[in-house]
């Protein structure tokens, strides 16, 4: 396959153009190393070492030092190797690595973050944001539906009166704006109606 163009990106980094508008980055240490040239061809071979050994070995790498200072999600993971000029076929590889042992698991994600954050935020919310994170709703629903979750309708009542209590809502000397006000604001943040009515009826911060 021809090479049509080579671009600097960096001091160290290049992304090499083919004629099949394909593209990959490499060091500029490796296009010496394979004499790899503007408007030259590279051979089967060179481009399977690129492909299957040289670019999904960094990816690897690059996956596990960025797992290391946190979880990420399939999306997240694909997001930043994309965004660092690794082809598809490499990222599916790199993907298929983590899952292969353990280190992406997005069903541990779901529940580790909804586990952190369902005090405070409605399940409703708390599936926007994993959707954001590029996680499969079907993979969220089916986690938020398991056993571990059967308190869930609790939770949603506990961070509502959470909320109350943060806005020192007082059920016995607000005025109609005041209610409305609140409530509009729980719903805003994927609460149900009947919910948010039942935790303001003689709410009184001052009790929590």
């Amino acid at each position: 396959m021809k090479i049509t163009r080579i671009e600097e990106i960096s001091k160290a980094k290049c992304r090499i153009l083919f004629e099949d508008e394909s593209a990959i980055v490499l060091y500029k240490r490796e296009l010496r190393r394979y004499n790899l040239m503007e408007g030259e061809e590279v051979s089967d071979k060179q481009l399977q070492i690129l492909l299957e050994e040289i670019l999904p070995y960094r990816a690897k790498a690059r996956c596990l030092k960025l797992l290391q200072s946190r979880d990420y999600t399939e999306g997240e993971i694909r997001k930043k190797l994309l965004g660092d000029g690794y082809p598809q076929r490499v990222i599916n590889l790199a993907v298929d690595y983590l899952y292969r042992y353990s280190y992406l698991n997005d069903e541990n994600y779901v529940t580790l973050y909804y586990q952190s954050r369902c005090t405070r935020k409605s399940k409703k919310q708390i599936l926007m944001e994993l959707q954001q994170k590029g996680i499969a709703k079907d993979t969220i629903i089916t986690v938020l539906e398991k056993d571990a979750f059967e308190e869930e309708e609790d939770k949603e009542l506990q961070c509502i009166r959470k909320l109350l209590g943060k806005k020192k809502f007082i059920d016995d000397k607000a005025d109609i704006a005041q209610r409305e006000k609140i409530k509009a604001y729980l719903f805003r943040k994927g609460f149900k109606m009947d919910d948010i009515n039942s935790c303001m009826r003689n709410f009184n911060w001052e009790n929590m």
